[in-house]
């Protein structure tokens, strides 16, 4: 009703104003005093990058860099039925992408579940992306948060799944498999992309 009442121009919803609380403000200190609290404010919450090894550091840098090059292969694709996709957030290409998938009319010998199974692990790479760009506090994510990712590379390439009991610890077996999940995902839009016109 609303709708119908703004297109005549009768209704027209104010949005509400933001509340904020009061700025306090200090009293000033000696100069001395002031210097040290400036100090102190300026390191204050960097313990967690203090804390963080070289491994971390390549496990964050590896992970962000696969994230990446799934959104890329999603946006090469993708362009063909939205022109915008690149400037869209990585949920709302994941969802581009599960509407592809529908529109897609497989050849007769290709299974478009194939390419269905790609969306849980993307979905869950999303929900460790996000928790890890929007609070950088955040513990490094685990093997055991890899779970949809560990199943579908374990489904589709067991021999590949097989080696990852070969790696030194947890943090190269993350490693190793994200970098197995974006081998397989560049291949399985390779092979979306190979009979459509760009």
């Amino acid at each position: 009703m609303e709708r119908i009442l703004n297109k005549f121009g009768y209704f027209k919803r104010k949005k509400p104003v933001r509340q904020y609380n009061k700025i306090e403000y200090r009293t000033p200190c000696d100069p001395k005093e002031n210097s040290q609290r400036l100090i102190e404010l300026t390191v204050q919450g960097n313990e967690w990058a203090r804390n963080k090894g070289e491994a971390d550091y390549q496990l964050i840098g590896m992970f962000f860099t696969i994230v990446l090059l799934i959104e890329h292969k999603m946006i090469n694709l993708l362009t063909v039925i939205d022109e915008s996709i690149e400037s869209r957030m990585l949920g709302e290409k994941i969802d581009i992408f599960k509407d592809f998938i529908r529109m897609y009319q497989p050849e007769e010998d290709e299974n478009i579940e194939a390419y269905r199974l790609l969306i849980q692990p993307l979905k869950e790479i999303k929900s460790i992306r996000n928790s890890m760009a929007h609070d950088i506090t955040q513990p490094i994510f685990g093997y055991g948060s890899l779970k949809q990712v560990d199943s579908y590379v374990k489904k589709i390439r067991p021999d590949m799944h097989a080696l990852l009991k070969n790696c030194e610890d947890e943090k190269a077996k993350c490693i190793g498999l994200l970098t197995t999940f974006g081998f397989i995902f560049s291949f399985e839009i390779a092979k979306l992309r190979i009979g459509i016109e760009h």
